[in-house]
């Protein structure tokens, strides 16, 4: 009786939080949790089951374009009995509820349930099996709903700790906006159509690039045109520490294109290795290439990794945030 109590308690918590109209104007507090937790509310004896091996495949697979392999998000489970207050306010939360008392299975979003910024997510069905499908039948659109509320919260905290100086070179140079957070230094400085900002601590270090070059035709869209577009650029750019060493692209594990569209601008997403010619640096990158079509030119902004020490599937993430902040000048929301 004990647990199905709890169990129906998480089911419509969604339903009684969303309905009671006086809470809605109580301020809720600041979100908890590290990029990349996804707290689990779900019973021990559903955790061990097909259920918790379901959740587990979904969200435990590889992190794509990374050098090594590194789970999408770490998974904390928690028996519904212990679900306290204060693991409420979790930036991330999937919440498993099966009772023979529940006549149908669904899966629920809310945003900012019990802090902000949050995602919960609850999938309530009456058996093991409804559940297990239910998740991995909506396993791609849970993926991103997560992804997109981490994204969102990084480039949040970017502009708010938003280098103003570098925002504003940025925009005089290529006439675009991108918020890079304090902390980041300029490494090229006297050219007009590339460059090249970083941040280090001790072994690590990320860095964003911002290059433009003209619009020929759809073609740019490619694979192995933006592939050679970026080694050719990156040839002549970024060296390591002597001319003879330069950034290109790894071609043993070629990248991963993605047409995507965000906010009205439709964009060649890449993800891919970098590594060094001639020395033995490496990591992760991520690039968008976007078509001005008023100025005839692709504006590429791209970031990159290099930990050698530590997972760099936060770092990437972080990387991101950055990148998530790019837009035109002059181009509103609405008209995006």
């Amino acid at each position: 009786m004990k647990r199905l109590l709890c169990t129906l308690f998480i089911a419509f918590a969604l339903i009684s939080v969303v309905s009671c109209g006086d809470n809605a104007n109580i301020p809720k507090p600041g979100a908890t949790g590290k990029i990349g937790e996804l707290l689990v509310i779900i019973d021990n004896s559903y955790w061990d089951s097909e259920v918790g091996d379901t959740v587990r495949s979904i969200f435990e697979k590889p992190y794509p374009g990374l050098t090594s392999p590194e789970k999408f998000y770490t998974l904390i489970p928690v028996a519904n009995s212990s679900f306290l207050p204060i693991m409420q306010k979790h930036r991330n939360i999937l919440l498993i509820s099966i009772s023979k008392e529940l006549t149908e299975t669904k899966l629920t979003v809310s945003h900012d349930l019990w802090a902000t910024p949050q995602l919960v997510l609850n999938a309530i069905g009456p058996d093991i099996s409804s559940v297990a499908k239910i998740l991995n039948e909506k396993s791609e659109s849970m993926i991103n709903l997560y992804e997109q509320a981490e994204l969102e919260r990084q480039s949040k905290n970017v502009k708010e700790y938003s280098d103003t100086m570098i925002n504003r070179k940025i925009r005089d140079r290529f006439d675009v906006d991108l918020h890079v957070p304090s902390g980041y230094y300029t490494v090229m400085r006297n050219d007009a159509g590339f460059m090249w900002l970083e941040t280090q601590s001790n072994h690590n270090s990320i860095g964003v690039f911002v290059y433009s070059y003209p619009f020929v035709d759809d073609s740019t869209f490619t694979l192995k045109y933006l592939v050679n577009k970026r080694d050719s650029i990156l040839k002549e750019k970024v060296h390591g520490a002597r001319d003879s060493s330069w950034m290109t692209t790894t071609k043993l594990i070629m990248p991963e294109l993605e047409i995507k569209k965000f906010k009205g601008l439709q964009y060649g997403e890449l993800r891919g290795l970098w590594e060094l010619v001639n020395d033995y640096m490496g990591g992760p990158f991520v690039s968008r290439s976007y078509i001005d079509e008023n100025k005839r030119r692709i504006i590429t902004v791209e970031g990159y990794v290099y930990a050698p020490r530590f997972d760099k599937r936060d770092y990437v993430r972080r990387v991101l945030g950055i990148i998530n902040t790019f837009s035109f000048v002059g181009k509103t929301e609405k008209e995006e």
